[in-house]
């Protein structure tokens, strides 16, 4: 079984990107390219599109994650990696993306509830990593034929994963910035505002190059930079992959010398 899985280099952001169809100017493909959720690619009112990414230079790449898209339960993705010459490197297959994971109307599916936790998390993780990658495709099918796909960020690179498995005691939670008042008549009056996740765990006995790694990680990602974790890259369960994935900072993150080579480290991570 894989342990958890960090993604902290963004090769996305310096590709060259197009999408099969777009909706509008305003749902650009180019808003995939900053990371405020509230900016998003939107295709056509069809419910497939196809992501290309090229470079000019080689790249080394072995996952692709999307933070957050309007897929629905039983969307589907596929990922294939090419080389210069055009030839395939790697394919994913199609496979399911996710499954929702709170009940909102199906017309509330849209980038508009991103900032409300209406996103949906997927990612694709290949075994070995590639690194003669000039274009990625990025195929997403929603189920919903008559819905357009939403997706308000890219990432592909590399990914860490690390000797252990997150220890027992996963803390995930949800953060809500909305201002509740109350009038003296008595009435309640809501402010609604943006809600956010959040993520706590331990990684117990590392070993050395794991907490060589997993520092560089901290020094040059720091808190102003986002990652993206994925703590089950590899179960059958989307839902559970999804809910257990986070795209964010991370905050108050230590380590600790446990034993003689073995180290404990504690990551906070706050959603974007």
């Amino acid at each position: 079984m894989a342990n958890l899985r960090v993604l902290y280099n963004n090769l996305a952001d310096t590709a060259t990107i197009a999408a099969s169809s777009t909706a509008a100017t305003s749902y650009g493909i180019t808003n995939v390219l900053n990371i405020k959720k509230t900016s998003f690619h939107r295709s056509n009112l069809t419910n497939t599109v196809t992501y290309t990414l090229t470079w000019t230079t080689d790249q080394s790449i072995n996952a692709v994650a999307l933070p957050a898209t309007n897929l629905i339960d039983g969307a589907t993705i596929r990922v294939v990696l090419y080389n210069s010459a055009n030839a395939v490197l790697a394919d994913s297959t199609t496979v399911t993306a996710c499954k929702n994971k709170i009940s909102l109307s199906k017309t509330d599916y849209l980038g508009s509830t991103f900032p409300y936790t209406g996103a949906t998390k997927t990612s694709i993780f290949f075994s070995s990593s590639y690194t003669t990658v000039r274009k990625v495709t990025i195929t997403l099918i929603n189920t919903n034929t008559s819905m357009s796909v939403d997706c308000a960020r890219i990432i592909c690179g590399n990914y860490w994963e690390g000797s252990r498995q997150a220890s027992n005691g996963i803390n995930i939670g949800v953060v809500d910035s909305s201002v509740v008042s109350t009038t003296r008549a008595g009435d309640t009056y809501v402010d609604r505002r943006p809600i956010t996740e959040t993520m706590q765990f331990q990684l117990q006995y590392l070993n050395d190059n794991d907490r060589r790694t997993l520092l560089d990680i901290m020094r040059s990602v720091g808190t102003s930079g986002l990652i993206y974790i994925c703590v089950f890259p590899d179960n059958t369960n989307s839902e559970l992959t999804q809910s257990y994935s986070i795209y964010g900072r991370s905050q108050n993150n230590s380590i600790d010398y446990a034993l003689y080579s073995l180290y404990n480290s504690s990551l906070t991570i706050n959603s974007w």
